[in-house]
C-alpha cells in the first residue's frame, strides 16, 4: 500500500532536481536469535535511522549501502549503470552506485515512513567476516577514481562529511582502539613501577584535580559508552528511555 506513496517521491523537486535514489529504513528481524544478533540488530537500527537521516539531510553525503533503496532506472542505465567491473577495488560494489549517482548530479533522499525487513548474520564468525569485508572494501574505495572526483568537486564541509562516511570512520575507530591499549598498558606500567601511587600522593598534597582526573581509570569505560551513545538515543526515541 505504501509503494505508491514512495514512488511519488520521484516526482518531487526539492531544489536539486528530482531524486535518483530513494533510501528506505530497515527492520532487522533476526535480533532474537542470539545476544550478538541482538546487538548487531540494534547497531544496524541506529545506522539506518539516525545515521542515514543525518547523512541525507543536511549533510547530503548519503550513498547506497546495500539497503532496500529504490533506484531511478532510466537515470542510472543511461549514466554507466550501477555495477562495477573490478572485484578488488570495487569490493563494496553497492556504494559505488551512490557515487555514480552523486557524480552525475543525482540527488539521494531518505524516507522513514516505509521500512523493509532484513535478516542479518547471527554468528560471531559471520559477523567478524562481514565487518572485515566492509572495512576492506572501504579501504579499497580510497584508491578509486570515484572518491577522488567526489573530493575534488565537493565543498569543504561536504568533503569532510564524505571523508567520515568512508575511511574516516574506520580511522577514528583505529585511533580509539590504539588509545585504549596505550591507556591500559600505561596504567599497568605506572601501577607496577609504583609511579601511580607517587603521582596520586603528589596530586593530593598539592590539590591538583586535573592530575587525579587524568589518572582515573573510569575514562576507559566512558570512551566505550560514548561509541554506543547514538544507539541508546535512537532506542530511547523509538521505544522509550526505560527500554534504552
Amino acid at each position: 500500500f505504501k509503494m505508491r506513496n514512495i514512488l511519488q517521491e520521484f516526482s518531487k523537486d526539492r531544489g536539486h532536481g528530482p531524486p535518483t535514489i530513494l533510501g528506505l529504513r530497515e527492520h532487522i528481524f533476526t535480533g532474537s536469535v542470539s545476544s550478538l544478533a541482538w546487538f548487531m540488530s540494534y547497531q544496524e537500527t541506529s545506522f539506518v535511522t539516525i545515521g542515514q537521516r543525518l547523512l541525507a539531510n543536511p549533510l547530503r553525503v548519503r550513498f547506497h549501502y546495500g539497503h532496500p533503496d529504490i533506484f531511478d532506472r532510466i537515470f542510472h542505465i543511461t549514466r554507466g549503470g550501477v555495477s562495477k567491473a573490478s572485484k578488488t577495488i570495487n569490493l563494496s560494489e553497492d556504494v559505488f552506485a551512490g557515487y555514480n549517482s552523486t557524480l552525475r548530479r543525482g540527488f539521494i533522499t531518505y524516507h522513514e515512513y516505509m521500512q523493509v525487513g532484513k535478516g542479518r548474520d547471527v554468528g560471531l564468525i559471520q559477523i567478524s567476516k562481514f565487518e572485515a569485508k566492509i572495512a576492506n572494501g572501504n579501504s579499497e574505495q580510497t584508491l578509486s577514481r570515484d572518491i577522488y572526483r567526489l573530493g575534488r568537486r565537493f565543498d569543504f564541509f561536504r568533503m569532510l562529511s564524505c571523508y567520515y562516511t568512508t575511511i574516516g570512520f574506520y580511522f577514528s575507530s583505529l585511533i580509539s582502539v590504539v588509545s585504549i591499549y596505550v591507556f591500559l598498558y600505561g596504567q599497568l606500567y605506572m601501577v607496577l613501577s609504583g609511579l601511580q601511587k607517587a603521582l596520586i600522593i603528589e596530586a593530593r598534597v598539592h590539590n591538583i584535580q586535573s592530575l587525579e582526573t587524568a589518572l582515573a581509570s573510569q575514562s576507559f569505560i566512558q570512551l566505550g559508552l560514548l561509541t554506543g551513545l547514538p544507539m541508546v538515543m535512537e532506542i530511547a526515541l523509538e521505544r522509550g528511555f526505560y527500554t534504552a
